[in-house]
């Protein structure tokens, strides 16, 4: 699990150490540095194959470094495994910048414990999967050759692999959709039908030392996903509400056979109400509990999500008038200690907005 993530000269953040909870949500206005953030966190699954130091044969590109500055991109990621300081750093290109976290440093237990402990981070934020769904996607009926089939992170292949869990895995199959039905009551059934997928392939013929390429369509029989709901039998996944496709799928991906260990979400609300919001939550705390390793990073503009979060849980972003990104934690609000009785979270973000991180002294960038 990843405790600590410091972000320089990385895209709108010039210098930032992000702490992280096992469930940390990020709120903020529109173009305020929030994707960012999620994009930091799988920067790793990004840069195959993964090494760090000077023999690094991936680097972060020159796309992610921030506007106007001449220094490197560097991400550091920190942690600590059984009780042993772990820390992975990916570099940008560039010239070399300062050493990050030389307290770290000196405080690492043995060199072999310690390169267990980062050879074992590295694996986790190998496992970073990020999911932006799209409704109609993970609607569409689908075909899948794998042995394993999974969902894509826009949603594509949900009826596939719901088809196999089913066929394959009863048990997490009834687990997915037990789940569903706490998120949405009026869910009765999740079935799967065969369903006919167009499938396009591109074909090269050699003719006369000349290639053409040509563009073949097949017809290959899939699956596609069928609800029972409350009061109609065989509800199509096109014909079912957004929220409920989007949460089944979330839950496809956190319940399935190949489940992540580090799950980065945009908008976690979903386009579910606020009340299936809260049980959404409640839902993905007792996965957490089950799977103690399982870490959760997503983004909302939702205050009915914050009401079912600690305080500790929030993360805010703003964006400042020199066009650099910053991100403070609820809990640094000036005031948060007066009023952290008085109002729910959500009340107390709508109330007191982001601009007032604006006005708190920043942590000198990193030179």
């Amino acid at each position: 699990m990843i405790e600590k993530v410091q972000f320089r000269n990385f895209k709108a953040y010039r210098s930032l150490d992000l702490d992280l909870e096992p469930f940390t949500v990020l709120v903020g206005p529109n173009a305020s540095g929030k994707t960012t953030l999620l994009d930091g966190l799988r920067m790793p699954t990004m840069l195959a194959p993964f090494k760090t130091g000077a023999g690094a044969s991936e680097l972060i590109p020159a796309s992610f470094i921030s506007f106007g500055v001449n220094q490197p991109a560097e991400l550091v990621f920190q942690s600590h495994l059984r009780q042993t300081p772990a820390k992975v750093v990916i570099k940008g290109v560039g010239a070399p910048i300062p050493s990050i976290s030389r307290q770290l440093e000196e405080d690492m237990a043995t060199p072999e414990a310690v390169r267990r402990a980062n050879h074992e981070l590295r694996q986790f934020l190998h496992t970073a999967t990020l999911l932006r769904f799209e409704a109609r996607k993970l609607a569409g009926a689908s075909y899948s050759e794998e042995q394993v089939p999974k969902v894509s992170r826009d949603g594509t292949g949900l009826a596939s692999t719901i088809a196999f869990l089913k066929l394959s895995h009863e048990d997490l199959f009834g687990e997915i959709e037990s789940a569903l039905k706490q998120v949405v009551p009026s869910v009765r059934k999740i079935r799967v039908e065969r369903a006919a997928v167009e499938q396009s392939n591109l074909r090269t013929i050699a003719l006369d030392d000349q290639k053409t390429h040509v563009s073949e369509k097949r017809t290959l029989w899939g699956n596609r996903i069928v609800l029972d709901m409350q009061g109609a039998k065989g509800v199509p996944a096109d014909s079912v509400g957004e929220g409920t496709l989007m949460a089944l799928g979330l839950l496809t991906v956190l319940l399935g056979p190949q489940r992540p260990k580090l799950l980065l979400l945009d908008d976690i609300e979903l386009a579910l109400h606020p009340v299936a919001q809260g049980k959404l939550v409640g839902v993905l705390r007792t996965i957490q509990k089950n799977d103690p390793e399982l870490q959760i990073a997503a983004t909302s503009h939702s205050p009915f999500i914050l009401n079912y979060l600690k305080p500790e849980e929030i993360r805010m972003t703003f964006l400042a008038e020199n066009g650099f990104a910053r991100c403070e934690k609820l809990t640094a609000h000036p005031e948060f200690e007066k009023w952290k009785d008085l109002m729910s979270p959500g009340e107390f973000w709508s109330t007191v907005g982001e601009s007032w991180i604006g006005k708190v002294p920043a942590s000198a960038p990193h030179e």
